[in-house]
C-alpha cells in the first residue's frame, strides 16, 4: 500500500515524442483500451526500448541494398532467381502502386530503397546430369523456389530504410499481442454464447416440485462452472491485464522474432549445389517468426531507380488487399 502511496507523488520519467509516438501505435495495433491502463505509457517504455534495441540490431544485420539494373542482374544471383529476365525487374517493381505513388511524391528523389518480401522453399526433382561422360536423367536435384513476392513501404536512404524495417518489427511484436489479446476475446464470447444456453435449459427444465431434477442440478452446475470461467476472462480482459500482455510480448522480442542468414551455392537454374561452373554463393537473409508453424520470410533489400518505373495506370480495378 505505501509503495503505491508513494508512486503518487514520484516524478514520472518524462518521456520523448519519439517513444510517445511509438507507443501510441504500438498501442492502436494491440487494442486501444490499452489506454485506460494507469500509467501505461512509463509502464510500457523500458520494454518498448528494449525491443527497439533488438529491432535496430535485426534491422542493420540484413545485405545492403541490391540496385535494380541490367548490369547488376547479370552479375547477381539473387535477382537472376528473382527476376527471369532484366525486363522482368520493370514489369513487377516498376508497376508496384506503392512505389508509384512514392516517386510521385518526392518528384526530386533518383532512387527509392524498398525491402523486397518472398518465400523461399526447396524442391527436390529428378534432372538431366553429366557423370563420367554419360548422360543421366534420373539424378535428384534440389531447386531453390522463390515466390510470392511483396514489396514493402519505400525509404529514401538506406539508413531510413533500415530504420523503417525496425519499426515493422516492433508492429509485428504488437500484433502478436493484438492476436493474444483476440483470443481472449474469442473466448469471452463462445462463454458468453454457452451461459445463455445453460440459463435457457435451465428455463426450460423448470417444474412445479421444489427438488430439483438431475438435469436441472447439470444445468445449475455448468452455469456455476461458466460464471467463474467468464469472471476470469473478464480480468485478462481489463486494461491493466492488456498492458501486461503487450509488455510481455515486447520483452519477449529476441524470443519472437531472428534473422537468419543463410548461404548456398546456386545455378542460373536455380538447383543447390549442382555440377554447373557457373555456380555462385548467394546470401538468403530470413527472418522468422516463432509460431506454430514458424513463419519464415525472405528479406531482400533493393535500390529502385526512378527510370526503372512505369507510368501509373489510370485503369482502376480491384482494390489489392495483403492479409498478413
Amino acid at each position: 500500500m505505501w509503495s503505491t502511496i508513494r508512486s503518487w507523488f514520484t516524478a514520472k520519467p518524462k518521456l520523448t515524442a519519439e517513444d510517445e509516438a511509438s507507443i501510441e501505435r504500438i498501442v492502436d495495433i494491440a487494442h486501444p483500451h490499452i489506454r485506460l491502463a494507469r500509467n501505461y505509457a512509463t509502464r510500457l517504455a523500458p520494454y518498448l526500448h528494449w525491443a527497439q534495441t533488438h529491432a535496430n540490431a535485426l534491422a542493420a544485420q540484413l545485405p545492403a541494398p541490391i540496385a535494380l539494373n541490367h548490369e547488376t542482374w547479370r552479375q547477381d544471383r539473387t535477382l537472376q532467381l528473382l527476376f527471369a529476365t532484366p525486363d522482368r525487374m520493370r514489369d513487377v517493381v516498376g508497376r508496384d502502386p506503392g512505389l508509384q505513388a512514392w516517386f510521385a511524391a518526392w518528384p526530386l528523389a533518383d532512387m527509392a530503397y524498398v525491402g523486397l518480401i518472398a518465400d523461399a522453399h526447396e524442391k527436390v526433382r529428378y534432372g538431366m546430369s553429366e557423370h563420367a561422360g554419360q548422360i543421366r536423367q534420373d539424378v535428384p536435384q534440389t531447386l531453390l523456389i522463390l515466390s510470392n513476392y511483396q514489396l514493402g513501404q519505400p525509404a529514401q536512404s538506406p539508413d531510413a530504410l533500415v530504420q523503417l524495417g525496425a519499426e515493422r518489427i516492433l508492429d509485428t511484436i504488437a500484433i502478436q499481442a493484438q492476436l493474444a489479446i483476440a483470443s481472449v476475446e474469442n473466448k469471452k464470447k463462445l462463454l458468453e454464447s454457452s451461459l445463455v444456453n445453460a440459463r435457457t435449459m435451465l428455463r426450460m427444465q423448470n417444474s412445479s416440485s421444489m427438488t430439483p431434477s438431475p438435469e436441472q442440478i447439470e444445468q445449475q452446475t455448468r452455469i456455476k462452472n461458466l460464471t467463474t470461467e467468464l469472471q476470469d476472462i473478464h480480468q485478462q480482459l481489463n486494461p491493466d491485464a492488456l498492458c501486461e500482455q503487450l509488455i510481455t510480448e515486447l520483452a519477449a522480442t529476441p524470443d519472437i522474432l531472428r534473422l537468419e542468414v543463410r548461404y548456398c551455392n546456386v545455378d542460373r537454374m536455380g538447383i543447390i549445389d549442382s555440377d554447373s561452373s557457373d555456380n555462385q554463393r548467394i546470401a538468403l537473409p530470413e527472418l522468422i517468426l516463432q509460431r506454430e508453424p514458424p513463419i519464415e520470410k525472405l528479406i531482400i533489400l533493393m535500390a529502385v531507380p526512378r527510370p526503372l518505373m512505369h507510368a501509373p495506370s489510370e485503369k482502376r480495378g480491384f482494390p489489392e488487399q495483403v492479409i498478413f
